[in-house]
């Protein structure tokens, strides 16, 4: 999304994951430098979290990707709706990661089931956008 149809609350989202980004990196970092955990282990985290992070960044940069549509059909409230959909999806993720590194770094233990209200929360977020993405798409159709 081009940065003059960017409102105040998308700025406010892309730079709190973007902050939120930079906190996971720094407490993966701490994390294992104090409790001795496997560097690989630790590179690979930091490397998952900054290839999805890029990716759906990329994803919001270039939106007809993500349904494949021509750049002619992913305008207006079809790209709107794509662009908040993988904005919204990186926030939960980088904030569900961060909740669980905090944890970690804190000593506590956080249930298993954690990891899917998250996936389940990205789940949601993607069907709900991707039904009114499917609705715009069909009313412009049958116009």
């Amino acid at each position: 999304m081009k940065k003059t149809e960017m409102t105040w609350l998308a700025m406010l989202a892309e730079a709190v994951a973007l902050v939120s980004g930079v906190l996971y990196l720094g407490l993966q970092v701490f994390y294992g430098f104090c409790y001795g955990t496997d560097p690989f282990q630790v590179v690979m985290n930091l490397a998952v979290m900054l290839l999805v992070y890029v990716g759906l960044t990329l994803l919001a940069v270039y939106p007809e990707r993500v349904n494949g549509l021509s750049r002619e059909a992913c305008s207006g409230a079809v790209r709107t709706c794509t662009v908040r959909m993988v904005r919204i999806a990186k926030l939960i993720f980088v904030e569900g990661l961060l909740f669980a590194c905090i944890c970690d770094v804190m000593g506590q233990e956080i249930n298993a089931a954690y990891s899917l209200v998250v996936v389940v929360l990205i789940a949601a977020d993607a069907g709900y956008y991707e039904y009114r993405i499917f609705r715009l798409l069909r009313e412009r159709k049958n116009k």
